[in-house]
């Protein structure tokens, strides 16, 4: 019986054990993780007394993307899907400390003038994003960063105001440090398409799926018990298995050869050491401690991706705290030029309802962005203040929050910068060439949400399994 290490109890990492379960190899598996607790940055807080399931990380997985279907089916948990309120549709962004809608149209790329109003753009803001669809069509030939690609089709206010905190939000990077290539390579495509930005807008407003409100599932998903549910009918699937060896608070610091298998030299939290050896194995960790890891073994390609540290944080409202303006709103961002302490909100209690009682409103505030993240040196009291006062300021909420809960995410936050794909790829090969029964995988690789996780980890557990056959 072949024996296949799993190093990281992420989603990637989980994904990559019951890949392997559901082959028809015959292997056993021993899956590593360094903390004591599956899941990585999937953390789903739940307070019984208040009625509230509400996400400290990642808040839902992208519906078209079929890794997040599929796996929620295999888990059986398609009953328990949840998609977000329709009415829900108003985001906001700050300018000069007041909230204004965000533009209409795809990503908030405007495509007539009535689409935005100052004072989120200035009228020759908007005319400049809006003179894009007379632009030459001219691409880029390599990857660039995808700032500069934009500021070059839709101007520099539209990028600062719209594009930046929306884009880059994702990633809480830096837009003009992030690949094109690697985040939106739709971008590119939707110009061969259409021409331009703004007709491409234009385009996707005007179809018929846009039209027909309600027609369909929403974008985004998540289940009623909350993310952390997936994992963990995850981890009881790799339990009850009889074939998954699961160490919690066991790190592997180095990785050496044995023969034609590989030895792992492991470390656990309490001190203890000892050795595991594996025929073949999935690297579901951050590329610079994969990197670290295997390093006995041989020099892995420095993916070089820059990690930023981030914090979420939950503050619980009574309902009649805002006026019914808000009930429709799905959260605000916040541009770098603010300089406000958090970068978004997400209105947890309107977008999702499954997250509390409608005597509730719950508001997730983020904070920490790459080159804007001095208040998360802040302690865990004065963040939340700094937090509720900003949030306060802008809604003019009438009352304080009744609870609170900060999580912190240190350098969790993958930034892909321009050249990432290209460097992921070298990595990939020369991993192939000197250890041909490993893979790497996961959020520091080819895309941070969670579909894009379980795809990997899959993939890299097909590719173990082949290799250890061949």
């Amino acid at each position: 019986m072949k024996r296949v290490a799993v190093v990281g109890g992420g989603i990637t990492g989980l994904a990559a054990c019951l890949r392997l379960l559901s082959s028809d190899a015959n292997v056993r598996v021993v899956l590593y993780e360094a903390s004591d607790r599956l899941g990585g940055r999937v953390q789903t807080i739940r307070e019984p007394h208040l009625g509230i399931t509400v996400e400290a990380g990642p808040d839902s997985m992208l519906a078209r993307k079929p890794a997040a279907m599929r796996l929620i089916e295999a888990l059986g948990m398609a009953d328990d899907v949840v998609s977000t309120r329709p009415e829900a549709s108003e985001t906001y962004i700050v300018r000069d400390g007041s909230l204004c809608p965000m533009p209409k149209g795809y990503l908030g790329i405007p495509f007539d003038p009535s689409c935005a109003r100052p004072p989120l753009l200035s009228e020759a803001g908007l005319a400049r994003a809006l003179a894009e669809e007379r632009l030459p069509l001219e691409l880029p030939a390599d990857d660039v960063a995808l700032g500069a690609f934009l500021r070059s089709r839709l101007g520099d206010e539209w990028v600062s105001y719209v594009g930046e905190p929306l884009m880059a939000g994702i990633y809480a990077g830096d837009i003009d440090r992030l690949s094109l290539l690697a985040t939106w390579p739709s971008l590119l495509d939707l110009v061969r398409q259409h021409g331009s930005l703004v007709a491409a807008s234009r385009a996707i407003a005007a179809s018929p799926s846009r039209r027909q409100a309600g027609s369909s599932r929403s974008a985004f998903i998540t289940v009623r018990g909350g993310l952390a549910s997936i994992v963990e009918r995850m981890a009881d699937r790799l339990a009850q298995s009889g074939r998954v060896e699961i160490r919690l608070g066991a790190r592997v610091q180095a990785v050496t050869r044995r023969g034609p298998a590989y030895r792992f030299h492991v470390e656990t939290r309490s001190g203890e050491r000892f050795d595991d050896d594996a025929d073949g194995a999935v690297i579901a960790i951050a590329p610079q401690d994969a990197r670290a890891m295997l390093r006995p073994l041989f020099e892995l390609p420095d993916v070089d991706t820059h990690h930023q540290s981030t914090a979420t944080v939950v503050l619980v409202y009574a309902r009649t705290a805002f006026g019914p303006d808000l009930a429709r709103a799905s959260g605000f961002l916040v541009p770098r030029p603010e300089g406000m302490a958090i970068t978004a909100t997400t209105w947890m209690s309107s977008k999702w309802p499954h997250v509390s009682p409608e005597s509730l409103t719950v508001i997730r505030a983020y904070v920490g962005r790459r080159g804007q993240d001095e208040a998360l040196a802040l302690p865990d009291d004065e963040l939340v203040r700094r937090a509720a006062n900003e949030v306060g300021r802008l809604t003019g909420a009438r009352e304080h929050p009744i609870w609170t809960r900060v999580t912190r995410f240190s350098e969790a936050m993958p930034n892909y910068g321009v050249g990432h794909l290209g460097r992921v790829a070298r990595a990939e090969a020369a991993l192939r060439a000197s250890c041909p029964s490993m893979a790497v995988a996961g959020a520091g690789y080819r895309g941070v949400g969670l579909p894009d996780c379980v795809e990997q980890g899959e993939r890299a557990a097909d590719h173990v399994l082949a290799a250890i056959d061949a």
